[in-house]
């Protein structure tokens, strides 16, 4: 009798330690993007991050890359993962340290003529350039720490910072090279 006990009790903890998720894994469809690419492209090339002050006096933080440069305010509050060659990620500091998730945006490089984007549930095309299609991708779910006032804040105004891609707007954060 204790032997199937010990044997049940292992069998539950080994399905707990397999269904909790790993930090930063690949999804099947990043992989596989990934696989696609060639050799030689890699949307964080020549990746730099510079702070700076914006004209308010606020703190700024740009991304520049071979491909673009994303300049965006509250320099502190976020960052970034390369997800793949094909894939950055910026996410609020705060809120991913909460375990809230934190992501306000994926910047993803499609190969021009691939339109599988367009099955994301939220995304703005930011342009073409050399042969690839760029996109904002934008979370479906609430990324932050809606319990953390400040975090909540400083998550709020970069996302629509960020929204202005998917706007349109002549004002847009993102520049393609």
């Amino acid at each position: 009798m204790m032997s199937l006990v010990l044997v049940f009790g292992i069998t539950a903890c080994g399905s707990k330690i397999e269904s909790e998720p790993e930090e930063e894994t690949q999804t099947e469809e990043q992989a596989e993007t990934q696989a696609d690419e060639p050799a030689d492209y890699d949307i964080a090339s020549n990746l730099q991050i510079a702070n700076g002050v914006d004209g308010e006096g606020g703190n700024t933080q740009v991304i520049d890359t071979d491909h673009f440069t994303l300049t965006l305010s509250h320099g502190g509050t976020w960052d970034y993962t390369v997800d793949s060659k094909t894939s950055i990620t910026i996410y609020n500091i705060a809120s991913r340290e909460a375990d809230c998730g934190g992501r306000l945006v994926s910047i993803i490089a499609y190969d021009a003529g691939d339109k599988d984007y367009e099955m994301l549930p939220s995304y703005g095309v930011i342009g073409e350039k050399d042969g690839k299609v760029y996109i904002a991708e934008y979370p479906s779910d609430v990324q932050f720490n809606f319990e953390d006032e400040q975090a909540t804040a400083d998550y709020q105004a970069v996302y629509d910072e960020l929204n202005k891609i998917r706007d349109g707007s002549g004002d847009s954060p993102i520049v393609l090279k």
